[in-house]
């Protein structure tokens, strides 16, 4: 729970997430621990739950676990995930606006290519079936996604490896947003 607390602190004050804004989870065995719904990602303390990764039926602490819970729980259904940070940074946000549901952003950058090789973007309202469905799809090959127009998802054997992969996402989406904008005043300036 420590490690869920200090890694939500990290998300915000890395500017990954505004603080009433993304959800941190972690597995253990079939139970996961979440942050709950509206919580602030800096002031988490006392704001996590427990629940069932694979309930037979809802939780009755699904009410109050983050309106992503079926999103996380998929994703660890589908892959080998121990950890799930969501954020909502400003360029992944931007940057997946211009990419349609199914296609990828590749990296300019070498360290976000060797990191990341390519971000795929994906579709869904804010804990719906189709999100967590499509977020589960594509994070069984890839360790970070995009949801268009809504925020960041990264997966992780560790907290610490997620935190990593939902930075380097951010960082990938702002070096290429400057690229592209240094490119396109090139081309009108020559």
């Amino acid at each position: 729970m420590e490690e869920l607390i200090k890694y939500g602190r990290k998300i915000v004050a890395a500017g990954l997430a505004h603080s009433h804004f993304g959800n941190v989870s972690k597995r253990v065995g079939d139970q996961m621990l979440i942050s709950t719904t509206g919580s602030m990602l800096d002031e988490l303390e006392g704001q996590i739950v427990t629940v069932p990764v694979d309930p037979e039926s809802p939780d009755e602490l699904d009410v109050i676990a983050s309106t992503e819970v079926n999103v996380h729980r998929a994703i660890y259904k589908e892959t080998s995930a121990l950890a799930i940070l969501h954020g909502h940074s400003k360029y992944a946000v931007a940057m997946s606006m211009l990419y349609e549901p199914g296609e990828q952003i590749v990296p300019e950058d070498t360290e976000s290519m060797y990191v990341l090789h390519e971000i795929p973007v994906v579709r869904g309202g804010v804990g719906s079936d189709e999100l967590a469905r499509n977020a589960a799809n594509a994070l069984r090959d890839h360790k970070g996604i995009i949801v268009q127009g809504h925020g960041t998802f990264a997966r992780g054997a560790t907290v610490d490896e997620a935190f990593v992969i939902l930075s380097g996402i951010e960082h990938a989406c702002m070096v290429k947003y400057l690229v592209d904008n240094a490119n396109a005043t090139k081309r009108i300036s020559v």
